[in-house]
């Protein structure tokens, strides 16, 4: 084949992944993908601008997920082909995207192709200190998009999230290839921390898998000689191991429609990981080095207050522990469950004395749980509504019946009845309180009581209301119907 016509056969193929529809594109990408693998060297490196410049429009510009993935497979593996030569080349085009201030969308696009140079060749990357640079420009990058902004006050904008998440998407490259440099970044590690809050969930997860992936690094044994273990963050940064706890709990307490599996998932493993730091090296968990004398007080109704572990020198594992109590007792049942899982790894995987010291806090929700399952039981047969939803109640009861099981198993049988004996004890002294306080103020302040009976009703009414919701979204039912325009 000629010069001439190869030049316009492949520019047919360039064209062609613009086509309008996707599964056009996705053809045409995938043959563009074949060509450039079987393409001779000194040829591909010929009409390598040809082809990378339309791949990139298209890696930022397409609103398919799986053409976008199939350009990025295409860039890769065009990058792995290069020459050192050809490859500088193209990776001063991602440097001088990267320096445009004025334009977010060519730093995101910098970004990306970074994250995609680090995946294809991180030979090239890690010389002439081209890894330092990028993780600069990274921490600016992320430092322009947050700041010093704290988003379990503040949320950040939904639509700031692309830059962050691309950033975050190349630290995890960069760590999977050269961790050793990751871990001397202080400031970058400060922003990852701060992006487990953020408000998008895409954002949280993989900043919480890059959490995991430097926890999984290490282990606890080598805190035990602090001094000599200066590489981790949580030592170079002070009251670094709260701010994850705070912002792993910060997910954890999401609304049910913002949660998923892969987020619950990978907090409950962080913070089975963190909770075991803070019984050994709970000093981690402040800022001042004069708050290394912890105690064990904690008042179990402080929900308010309980995001600074200096407030009265509390332990941070009893404040780790009220603080998932506290979630737990919060309606909404994605969340609950998430809570739950969270117990069911704490029983696994921390040792018998952590468990037995909070077993309280832990059981106190999970009873809640099954006492108001019981009671919306006997209230459907009492009222003979709802007989086709049996099975539901059953199914709601029995993650929490598990976990107490577990937390049996591991605490012992004695400890586990007076714990529940004492948190029956409590609940009954707080309803006959409550049941006085009602009659008391019924008697003394007729109008505020009948202000809090129209108070009752409404929130009972919002209750139905919200779980004949939830019902119909379990059964895959829209909740509203969609209108049907008639011509």
């Amino acid at each position: 084949m000629g010069k001439k016509r190869l030049e316009n056969h492949l520019k047919q193929v360039v064209l062609n992944i613009k086509y309008e529809y996707e599964d056009g594109r996705i053809s045409a990408l995938e043959l563009l993908n074949a060509i450039i693998n079987k393409l001779p060297l000194p040829l591909l490196e010929e009409y390598t601008q040809l082809i990378f410049l339309p791949l990139v429009l298209q890696l930022v510009n397409d609103d398919s997920k799986t053409c976008r993935e199939r350009a990025g497979e295409c860039i890769t593996l065009l990058l792995s082909r290069l020459s050192t030569q050809v490859l500088q080349s193209l990776h001063e085009y991602a440097e001088r995207w990267s320096d445009s201030r004025s334009d977010k969308k060519l730093q995101r696009t910098s970004v990306q192709l970074f994250g995609l140079f680090v995946e294809a060749r991180s030979d090239f990357m890690k010389k002439n200190g081209r890894i330092e640079k990028l993780l600069s420009v990274i921490s600016r990058g992320l430092y322009d998009e947050i700041g010093d902004v704290d988003q379990t006050d503040v949320l950040i904008a939904e639509h700031n999230w692309e830059m962050v998440y691309y950033c975050l998407q190349t630290i995890e490259k960069i760590g999977s290839n050269t961790q050793s440099v990751l871990w001397k970044d202080i400031d970058l590690w400060v922003m990852i921390i701060r992006c487990l809050a953020h408000s998008h969930p895409w954002v949280q997860l993989i900043a919480s898998r890059s959490i995991y992936s430097h926890f999984s690094s290490c282990k606890v044994e080598h805190f035990e000689n602090i001094q000599n273990n200066a590489a981790s963050m949580l030592i170079r940064i002070p009251g670094s191991l709260f701010e994850i706890a705070r912002n792993l709990c910060f997910e954890l307490n999401s609304e049910d429609h913002r949660q998923s599996d892969e987020i619950i998932e990978m907090a409950i493993k962080n913070l089975s990981w963190v909770i075991k730091i803070m019984d050994k090296h709970p000093n981690l968990c402040y800022k001042s080095k004069d708050m290394l004398d912890v105690s064990g007080e904690v008042d179990d109704e402080d929900e308010n207050n309980d995001d600074n572990p200096n407030d009265h020198a509390k332990n941070p594992v009893t404040w780790l522990m009220t603080r998932l109590s506290n979630i737990a007792k919060k309606p909404g049942s994605v969340r609950r469950e998430a809570i739950f899982k969270c117990f069911a790894a704490f029983a696994t995987f921390c040792d018998a004395e952590i468990i037995g010291n909070h077993l309280e806090l832990m059981m106190e929700p999970l009873q809640r749980v099954i006492n108001e399952t019981e009671a919306r039981e006997e209230s459907m047969a009492f009222t003979n509504k709802f007989t086709n939803n049996a099975n539901q109640s059953e199914i709601s009861v029995e993650l929490p019946s598990e976990v107490l099981n577990l937390l049996e198993e591991k605490c012992g049988t004695e400890l586990f009845i007076k714990t529940l004996a004492k948190i029956k004890s409590k609940a009954r002294e707080k309803r006959e309180e409550r049941k006085h306080r009602i009659a008391v103020e019924a008697v003394q302040d007729p109008e505020a009581a009948a202000k809090r009976k129209l108070a009752k009703h409404q929130k009972e009414k919002n209750r139905k209301k919200r779980r004949i919701e939830e019902r119909k979204i379990s059964r895959g039912v829209l909740t509203k119907k969609p209108r049907h325009i008639v011509n």
